[in-house]
């Protein structure tokens, strides 16, 4: 009887087809946003948008939220960075911030979307071409009218909101920041380009510009390290400091500067957003090992920095569930207790908060009990 004939070559071809396609179907897309036009009647045109939301949006175990938003210019170029910083920012227990909306506005000509007053290419400027420029209060009103209230419309926003701009960008932020500072609760300026038609932002600036419609507003300044951007760069942003520092103890504007010597002008993007989102939401971390031996102590924490920001923030539900689940494994079962119980209290509608503390009080009745 003949033995029969085998392809091994066959069979192991077919055999990794067949492990390659197991892995395929295990596999799951990591999305860090989306993208979607809107028609501009203000600018006459369609625009691109680039949105991330964060992780929890879609949560659908937890009670939903409403969340910070921040606007930035150059989305295309600055959106990846702006997720990674935030996602890294707000990962754990030891969250610096809380979770927020991010919207990156493409531009479609820089000059003259981010410029506020028109001004002539200098003749020694061989490759700049700045015919188009001085559109950017027109651009603001296309922000302002069209584009908050369809963020604001279609996602679950709280209406605390942050402006972000670097180069170009940065000019429009301070500019936005001085002339209607009103717009937004922090402003996030990168090595702005204050150099603009002779310091003519600057310069607009009286001894006594600053007044009560600033208080309460955030501003973080960064400044690159960067031969290559000349002289009239780097003492534009150094004057707007100098502005800044000359300003009475008594005022209530939140501000910082921070200047990157290792930096240069694009560079400089990565470390200053990182700086500038812990900077806008310090003080939001939780005292977790203080509030593991006194949940009480979450309470003055987030009055504080509900105060400094302006908007009443709660602490986050998963990560007070998640700090119960760390009191349990130390053996710390009041303090379990009250932190659900706490999460019932703050959010009320949330089936899964009520579910969690009446199933811990079950689960642990006989030790609460011997603390008793």
């Amino acid at each position: 009887m003949s033995k029969p004939y085998i392809n091994l070559p066959a069979c192991f071809l077919i055999l990794c087809l067949g492990l390659f396609q197991n892995l395929a179907l295990g596999q799951e897309k990591i999305e860090v946003g989306e993208k979607f036009h809107i028609d501009s009647r203000v600018l006459g045109e369609e625009r691109e948008i680039l949105i991330g939301l964060p992780k929890s949006y879609h949560d659908t175990v937890y009670a939903k939220k409403e969340y910070p938003v921040c606007y930035f210019f150059d989305g295309d170029s600055h959106f990846e960075n702006f997720v990674a910083q935030r996602n890294w920012l707000t990962r754990n227990l030891y969250s610096s911030m809380p979770e927020i909306i991010l919207v990156g506005i493409v531009q479609k000509d820089r000059t003259k979307e981010l410029t506020p007053s028109a001004m002539e290419t200098p003749e020694e400027w061989k490759r700049a071409n700045f015919s188009t420029s001085g559109g950017n209060v027109a651009f603001m009103r296309f922000i302002e009218e069209e584009l908050k209230p369809y963020i604001n419309k279609g996602y679950r926003t709280n209406g605390h909101e942050i402006l972000s701009g670097h180069s170009f960008g940065g000019l429009a932020v301070v500019n936005a920041f001085l002339k209607r500072p009103e717009s937004y609760n922090a402003y996030i300026a990168i090595d702005p380009s204050l150099w603009w038609d002779d310091k003519k932002l600057l310069n607009s600036l009286t001894n006594t510009w600053y007044d009560s419609k600033y208080d309460g507003k955030t501003l973080f300044l960064a400044k690159a390290n960067d031969s290559g951007s000349g002289d009239d760069h780097h003492n534009a942003i150094l004057e707007f400091h100098s502005r800044l520092e000359s300003l009475d103890e008594g005022k209530k504007l939140y501000w910082k500067y921070r200047f990157y010597e290792p930096e240069d002008h694009g560079s400089v993007v990565v470390p200053a957003v990182y700086d500038a989102l812990r900077f806008i939401f310090d003080g939001y971390q939780m005292p977790v090992k203080e509030a593991m031996k006194d949940p009480s102590a979450l309470e003055g924490h987030f009055d504080a920095i509900s105060a400094k920001l302006g908007y009443r923030i709660l602490p986050d539900e998963q990560l007070i569930d998640e700090m119960a689940k760390v009191c349990v494994r130390q053996d710390l079962i009041a303090q379990a207790k009250e932190l659900l119980e706490s999460n019932v209290k703050n959010y009320p509608d949330s089936g899964h908060a009520k579910k969690r503390y009446e199933t811990f009080l079950v689960e642990y009745k006989i030790k609460l009990a011997e603390e008793k």
